[in-house]
C-alpha cells in the first residue's frame, strides 16, 4: 500500500494494512515541507527463532511506532527544532507501507528471542 506524498497534509490521515496474522494501523501528518512522521500500532502474531533452543514458534506482539518519513534526502541539519532521529527516505514520491511493515518486522526477527520454557 503506497501514499502519495501529495495527499498528506498536516491533519493526520488515518491508514490500515494488515499482513497475514500481523496489522500496522494509525495515521500520517505532514510536519515541514519534506518531514512527515507516522505514529502507528503494530501487532498480531509474528514467527520467531529462539536463540536459546533454534525452534521456531509464534508470538504476540504489540508495538507504538513513532516514525519519521522523508519525500526525498533528508537533510541532517534541517533537525534544528526536532529531537535526534532516524529518518525513513523515499524518493519515488510515495510513502510504500509495506516496505515500513517489512522493515519493522525484520528488526523484530533480528531481536534477541526465548522460547517460554527454554
Amino acid at each position: 500500500m503506497k501514499i502519495d506524498f501529495k495527499k498528506i497534509t498536516s491533519s493526520p490521515k488515518h491508514f490500515c494494512l494488515k499482513r497475514e496474522e500481523i496489522s500496522l494501523e494509525g495515521e500520517i501528518y505532514q510536519i515541514s515541507h519534506k518531514l512527515y512522521k507516522m505514529t502507528s500500532l503494530l501487532q498480531g502474531v509474528i514467527l520467531l527463532t529462539c536463540d536459546h533452543s533454534g525452534d521456531e514458534y509464534f508470538e504476540h506482539i504489540k508495538r507504538n511506532l513513532a516514525l519519521y518519513i522523508s519525500n526525498g534526502i533528508w537533510d541532517i541539519q534541517s533537525q534544528h527544532d526536532i529531537d535526534d532521529f532516524d529518518v525513513i527516505e523515499f524518493f519515488e514520491g510515495f510513502v510504500d507501507f509495506e516496505y515500513i511493515l517489512q522493515s519493522e518486522l525484520d528488526s523484530i526477527q533480528l531481536e534477541y528471542h526465548t522460547k517460554e520454557g527454554d
